[in-house]
């Protein structure tokens, strides 16, 4: 099983968290790393932000490890304010 490249594109909120945590989570059925390409994420809330680490846990739960690439200049400064940067880019 090799890493899998997964874009999404848009924002990552209450509304569309699920969706892409659909798109990750069958990513994941058949490769044992996923990295997620969010250079076209344009706006990202505590939900989005919120999904993404729990779905990041709930991978690494299954043995299965899930990055991020691609995040834009001001998405990375959400996260530094929410304190979670190192939470999601970190292994």
């Amino acid at each position: 099983m090799s890493e899998e490249r997964v874009a999404y594109t848009g924002s990552l909120d209450m509304a569309t968290i699920p969706e892409a945590v659909a798109l990750v989570e069958q990513a994941a059925r058949s490769h044992q790393e996923i990295c997620l390409d969010l250079a076209g994420l344009a706006f990202i809330d505590s939900t989005g932000v919120r999904g993404l680490i729990v779905l990041k846990r709930k991978l690494a739960e299954d043995g299965r490890k899930l990055c991020f690439d691609g995040f834009r200049p001001e998405i990375l400064e959400i996260l530094d304010i929410l304190g979670v940067r190192e939470l999601l880019l970190g292994d």
